[in-house]
């Protein structure tokens, strides 16, 4: 069996950046998260006081409120004293060093497993 190396550099990649963010939650106030658009671009989660929990895309600061669309056709609008937390997108090591380990692994086990059964015949 032949092994394209394009394809398999494609689908690790594509593992690695789908999995090397997490939701993290900002120590800052949302006038100085919001200063960040490489972040909030990707949308932003709202926690309630009331622990509802809601991701806003296209966020913006609107006077007293968070704004943003829900799904492609709700708009919604949380006032700032009833937000609890705000978090964004942002890159996570752990994970990210935790993906490349496990895929470094099992793509020596494919190796293995294709040298063993080459062998055999």
């Amino acid at each position: 069996m032949r092994y394209c190396p394009r394809y398999i550099s494609a689908v690790l990649l594509a593992t690695y950046l789908s999995a090397c963010t997490s939701w993290q939650v900002q120590k800052v106030v949302p006038e100085k998260t919001f200063s960040d658009p490489l972040y909030v671009r990707k949308g932003v989660r709202v926690t309630t006081l009331d622990n509802r929990r809601f991701v806003l895309r296209q966020p913006e600061l609107r006077n007293d409120s968070i704004a943003g669309r829900v799904n492609d056709t709700t708009e919604m609008a949380i006032p700032l004293q009833g937000v609890s937390e705000l978090a964004v997108r942002r890159p996570d090591a752990g994970r990210t060093a935790l993906l490349v380990l496990g895929s470094a692994a099992a793509a020596g086990g494919v190796v293995l497993a294709a040298v063993s059964i080459g062998n055999q015949d």
